[in-house]
Formats: C-alpha cells, sequence, structure tokens
C-alpha cells in the first residue's frame, strides 16, 4: 500500500533526525573552536532533510495533502505550521509522542515541588514574587543581579532562564561588554507566538462526564498556512485556525481525591498580543468593562469548539476564565504573550550564539531558548548549561547525555 510506504519513510525520517541530534546539542556546550568543526563534520553526517521545513520534507515523501495535516496535526506544540518550522522541531515532538505522553500525578505544581529539595539539598534556594530588575556588570563580568527593591546579590556566576529578549533587552546594562553584539543577534530570531487559554472548571467529576485523557487538535481543514492568515486577517469573520482541547483532572488519578465532584478543562487557541495591547499598561484584573468584553467574545467562540465535539458538557459548565498574551506578560514575563520563546524556525537550528556560555564573562543562559521549547526542552536546555558551567567536571554528565 502506497500511504503505508510513505508512512515507514516518515517514521524513518524521525528516527534518523533522533539519530542526529546528540552532535547538534554537543556543539551548543563545546568551545568555539572545536564546535565549529564539530558542526561542519555533523551537517555532512546528518541527513538532507534534518532542517528543511516541514512541509517541504513531508512533500518529499508524499503528495497527499490530507496525510500531512494528519501527520503535521501537533504543529501547535511548537507554534509554527508547518511550512515554516523546522523538521528538527517537527521530528522530536512527533517522536517524542509516538507512544503516547505523561503527566505529572498532582499536577504541574508538584514538578516544581519535587525540584525545589534539589536546589535546596545543594546550597541553593528558590523564591517567588523576586523581581530581578538587571544583572550586575563589574569590570566586564556578570556578578550578581539586582533586585526591584535594589538589594544586590553578589553570585560567582549568573545563569538566565528569563529568555534571550529579557536577558539582553531588559536585564543586561548598556554598558556590558558585547551589549551591541547581542541586540544585533536579537534581530534574527522572532518571538513565538502568543495565545489565548480558558480554563473551565465543571461541577462533576472527570469520569462522569466522560473526559478522554488524550489532547484534541482541531482544524477547519488541512491548509493550516491559509487558515492562519484568513484569521489574522480577519479573526471575526475567519474559523479559529487552530483549536487545543485538554482535560488535566481526566489525566490526572489524583484529582478526584483533592477535588471531590470537580472537573476541568483546558482550551488553548491563537490570539495575538495585538488584540489586547491597548490594555498592556493596565494592572491585571483592573483592565476595565471593554477588556473583559473582548475577552468573553473570545471564551464564547471557545466554549462553541468544545460543544461542537462534546455536546453533553452544554450547561455543565459552572466557571470559566480567559487569559490573554497580558497574562502571559504579567505571569511569566514574555512581554509580548510568547509562549514558546523563540520561533522555532530552520534559521533559529543554525543560530551559534544560542548556547549556554555568552560572550560575557560569568553570564549564560538556559531554557527553552538554547534548544527547544516545553518541558523537554528547557530540562535539557538545563543539562546543557550545566555541563558548560562545570567545565571538565561536567564530562560524567555529558557521558550519560551524549554517550549513555
Amino acid at each position: 500500500d502506497v500511504y503505508k510506504r510513505q508512512i515507514d519513510t516518515y517514521l524513518g525520517y524521525l528516527r534518523k533526525v533522533s539519530k542526529a541530534m546528540p552532535a547538534l546539542v554537543l556543539g551548543k556546550v563545546l568551545p568555539d573552536l572545536a564546535a565549529g568543526p564539530l558542526s561542519m563534520l555533523a551537517k555532512r553526517r546528518a541527513p538532507a532533510f534534518l532542517n528543511k521545513p516541514t512541509r517541504e520534507v513531508l512533500e518529499s515523501i508524499t503528495s497527499n495533502q490530507e496525510l500531512i495535516a494528519v501527520l503535521t496535526g501537533q504543529w501547535g506544540d511548537n507554534g509554527l505550521p508547518p511550512a515554516e518550522s523546522s523538521f528538527i522541531i517537527h521530528s522530536l515532538i512527533a517522536r517524542h509522542y509516538l507512544h503516547g505522553g505523561y503527566y505529572p500525578i498532582g499536577g504541574a505544581s508538584e514538578m516544581a515541588k519535587t525540584i525545589i529539595p534539589v536546589v535546596q539539598q545543594g546550597g541553593g534556594d528558590v523564591f517567588t514574587y523576586a523581581d530581578v530588575t538587571g544583572i550586575l556588570i563589574e569590570k566586564g563580568k556578570a556578578v550578581g543581579v539586582r533586585m526591584a527593591d535594589g538589594a544586590e546579590i553578589r553570585s560567582p556566576l549568573v545563569i538566565s532562564n528569563a529568555g534571550v529578549f529579557n536577558t539582553f533587552n531588559t536585564l543586561l546594562p548598556k554598558e556590558a561588554p558585547h551589549w551591541d553584539y547581542y541586540q544585533g543577534k536579537l534581530t534574527t530570531v522572532k518571538r513565538s507566538m502568543a495565545s489565548n487559554c480558558l480554563y473551565i472548571g465543571l461541577l462533576d467529576t472527570a469520569e462522569n462526564l466522560g473526559l478522554p485523557k488524550t489532547n484534541y487538535w482541531i482544524y477547519p481543514g488541512p491548509n493550516y498556512e491559509k487558515q492562519i492568515q484568513d484569521f489574522m486577517d480577519d479573526p471575526e469573520a475567519s474559523d479559529i485556525p487552530l483549536t487545543y482541547i485538554s482535560f488535566p483532572s481526566a489525566k490526572d488519578p489524583s484529582f478526584s481525591e483533592r477535588y471531590p465532584g470537580r472537573a476541568t478543562i483546558e482550551i488553548v487557541a491563537p490570539g495575538p498580543f495585538e488584540w489586547y495591547e491597548e490594555w498592556a499598561d493596565k494592572t491585571w484584573g483592573k483592565r476595565g468593562d471593554e477588556y473583559e468584553a473582548k475577552k468573553e467574545e473570545y471564551a464564547q467562540r471557545l466554549l462553541k469548539k468544545l460543544y461542537e465535539k462534546f455536546p453533553h458538557l452544554e450547561g455543565k459548565v459552572d466557571y470559566y476564565e480567559l487569559s490573554t498574551p497580558l497574562s502571559t506578560n504579567y505571569f511569566c514575563r514574555y512581554s509580548k504573550g510568547e509562549i514558546y520563546g523563540l520561533d522555532h524556525t530552520p534559521d533559529r537550528f543554525e543560530l551559534d550564539w544560542l548556547k549556554p556560555k555568552t560572550r560575557i564573562p560569568g553570564l549564560y543562559l538556559t531554557g527553552q531558548d538554547i534548544m527547544t521549547c516545553g518541558i523537554v526542552g528547557a530540562m535539557l536546555g538545563g543539562l546543557l548549561t550545566t555541563v558548560a558551567v562545570s567545565g571538565f567536571k561536567g564530562l560524567p554528565l555529558a557521558k550519560k547525555m551524549f554517550v549513555g
């Protein structure tokens, strides 16, 4: 069967990308003198399709646009439609989910609860509501951070998980060495998509309501790029191009114990920052009636999407609230509401400055901007930064990561 052969070829491509990744990742932590030759060698050995646009790669396998739409149906997980995204990020996400996904028992907060004790055991600590307003630079070296209240915290190194735009645009002072260099580099990357998220509470259990554990990706049709463009040109007259529906309470076996007789649903859809920009200078929770009315209008569109797939839920919703890109900025400090950091274009994966060690002595980057978005991508970013900071002491960890 022709489609079976095409799908087998596609799965083979995913495996080849997976095998090519260690060399790509290793180049992020090696000194420049070694990283350059390794990068050249890795490119020669890598498959030609490795960093091509996703749609281009899929169209080299099949001309069936419906099959391409199915295989790229999780493009919302990186925020770029297949014509724009690198096949690297598509492959990593697709392979990640081939055998299903995982969900932390107790919800996402459990990840913080398990990480914090490890940090504290190592002599560190974790603070919330502790705003950092700048990186301290003395004699050309990062030596600590300045807090919003003026307090200064000194440290041998500064590791920024705030994203490259926040780090180099907001936190790094202009007098820092290489400031101009990084301002130029920021023009080579773009912020990822912004979104709205509808949080829904229901007065019954996930089991009684028949809520699934799987995620739903809903599209008007297979031409993802056209639907996105139509929506951006005229959002009111166009169908929502991407709707993601998730059922956290159905995935978490402890939810019913913690919240008896309750269930939750989350719906995510595109929501450009520009829609809400006129309220950007207003405080969260105090943005006025017009802002709330705009949110309510979009919330109703998302509820309609939910009821189209799950008509039995109509009348069961007890509470809902819509977050916007302004909410993302308020809580996560992504100033344009970007949820995935940087766009995962082919160009992004060619940039040699997106790595843990910066040109500024004592300043390192970590998190999703140096490798890829998501929990796994950010975790990998943390491991890479650990190796880069540790030098020769990081070799055992590097061996585990790249050799096994």
